[in-house]
């Protein structure tokens, strides 16, 4: 039973989605060694985040140890005390202690007398910046709260009352954005208001300024959190991978209907050879054609040479092509030797196939009946590429073999390649083709492709070589060539390629045309008028 084409649609649609959705997750699982990394770096913040408030709160308080305060009685600074408490958000309550460590004014009862712990000097002492933290009920009030200690190099102190909650809240609110519970201690103490729920680990940072601790707990929610935060990256990659493997895969497929096209096209004759004329600018006759390869497959249409001489190359079958276009050569100027009695055809020779040992010979057995027309062919071999020693021996013994045997060889798109004149020197070109780069952009005397042209044209004269323009597509560049010199021109500008059908006609008609103008020459001639 044949499957609807809508079936194969939707099966095709489903696997790029079920590949999307299997690369997305493994996107997001390529995340997963970062977050211990993350967790940490959060609840470090977090405890960073409480040094600064508490910094900030110190820094509100510090005029209160001016030495002159201790100096007078309660009565003539704890209204100042009492307004710096109202404008600190975060203090309750404030009390001094002198360096006798007795405290003797608060802002809540104003005289007192208490004596500041022992433990709590201990902390001071040790601290480098005078500064400590407690927990415990405070002395006035008897509540639970965060004591902010601070003293002056005179061992005359603040406290501060903080609420638990307060501080708890500065880490809440930091972590539980990123689904983390959190406990805040204070010198080993828990001031946390809730017990935690669930967790897989916990995550625990120490202040360096402070006695206080921040332990985050990471659990479901912190997953659910983070991976929810970093889906666009598992979007990004998983796109970008369904892309590529698509891509790829559409690639391979038409890489493979390719192959198997190009492997069978020359059975099936859907390869075509044609003709771009050559022509004398100066007389406007055509002096020999170049020959193309085109394939017109049935199923991809007019496949372009970009794509499958590279593709002949890599399947091996570029020697197969070359015989081709060589065999349709040989019919064309063995069965129309009149219309190629002053004309030549030429051929592009891939490298690696002038390379290979024996190919004069193949090239010889081919023209065996014909061997005389072996003076009409050109083969044109470019210069990209690099060749291994072996290589360019065995391209230097084929190339002077068929030189020999009267096949004049063409050094073809020179100036584009690796090789260059070394390339030029070594090998018996009698023909130099400039590629179409140069020649593009020099409807303009002033560009700067006139002097490449002008030295490639020296070169030419200095190795007594033909020079052949391509790609001329306009007046002012055949105008510019015509100055410089340049006799042989190839391009759009006179023909663009044909079929041999059309390219025989062509040459028929200019033929013809040029018997005629023959026979009016000597007649007038004849005639004296």
């Amino acid at each position: 039973m044949l499957l609807p084409r809508r079936y194969f649609k939707f099966h095709n649609t489903a696997k790029t989605s079920l590949f999307f959705v299997v690369s997305f997750c493994l996107s997001m699982a390529l995340l997963l060694p970062i977050t211990p990394g993350h967790y940490q770096q959060l609840t470090r913040d977090s405890t960073t985040l409480i040094e600064r408030k508490l910094d900030s709160i110190k820094s509100e308080f510090e005029n209160v140890l001016i030495t002159s305060h201790f100096d007078k009685h309660c009565d003539s600074f704890v209204r100042e005390l009492r307004q710096s408490v109202f404008n600190a958000h975060l203090v309750k309550e404030a009390a001094v202690f002198d360096q006798n460590d007795r405290f003797y004014c608060s802002t809540t009862e104003g005289d007192v007398s208490f004596r500041l712990f022992k433990s709590i000097r201990d902390r001071l002492n040790s601290s480098p910046t005078l500064t400590t933290l407690s927990y415990s009920n405070s002395a006035i009030t008897k509540a639970k709260a965060i004591m902010l200690i601070f003293a002056n190099q005179y061992d005359e102190g603040v406290s501060l009352m903080i609420p638990p909650k307060y501080i708890y809240d500065i880490v809440h609110s930091e972590l539980s954005e990123y689904g983390l519970e959190s406990k805040v201690e204070i010198i080993e103490r828990d001031i946390s208001p809730a017990n935690h729920g669930e967790y897989s680990r916990t995550i625990q940072v120490a202040s360096d300024r402070y006695p206080l601790t921040v332990t985050s707990y990471i659990g479901l929610d912190y997953y659910l959190h983070f991976f929810l935060s970093y889906s666009w990256f598992g979007f990004l990659l998983a796109g970008v991978t369904t892309i590529c493997a698509v891509s790829i895969k559409h690639k391979k497929q038409s890489q493979r209907s390719l192959e198997y096209s190009l492997s069978n096209a020359l059975r099936r004759k859907h390869l075509h050879v044609h003709f771009q004329p050559i022509v004398d600018q100066r007389t406007q006759m055509i002096v020999g054609c170049e020959s193309l390869l085109r394939w017109k497959d049935p199923v991809e249409g007019n496949v372009s040479p970009a794509i499958f001489i590279p593709l002949a190359e890599s399947l091996d079958l570029i020697e197969d092509l070359t015989y081709f276009v060589l065999s349709e050569v040989l019919m064309l100027i063995s069965e129309n030797q009149p219309q190629f009695k002053n004309r030549y055809v030429s051929v592009n020779i891939s490298r690696n196939v002038v390379s290979k040992a024996g190919f004069a010979d193949n090239v010889f057995i081919l023209f065996k009946k014909h061997p005389e027309l072996l003076k009409k062919v050109m083969f044109e071999i470019t210069e990209d590429g690099e060749c291994s020693d072996r290589e360019m021996e065995a391209i230097k013994t084929n190339l002077k073999q068929l030189a020999a045997l009267g096949v004049k060889v063409a050094i073809d798109d020179f100036g584009t390649g690796y090789a260059g004149l070394d390339f030029v020197r070594q090998f018996p070109f009698s023909t130099l083709k400039i590629d179409r780069v140069f020649v593009k952009n020099i409807g303009r005397e002033s560009d700067f492709g006139i002097p490449l042209l002008e030295s490639m044209l020296q070169l030419s004269h200095t190795l007594n070589m033909q020079v052949i323009v391509e790609g001329v597509e306009n007046e002012s560049q055949l105008d510019a060539l015509s100055k410089l010199g340049v006799i042989y021109i190839q391009g759009f500008y006179f023909y663009k390629p044909a079929s041999m059908h059309t390219t025989l006609r062509l040459l028929q008609e200019q033929d013809a045309l040029q018997g005629t103008s023959k026979q009016m020459s000597a007649l007038i001639k004849k005639t004296g008028t």
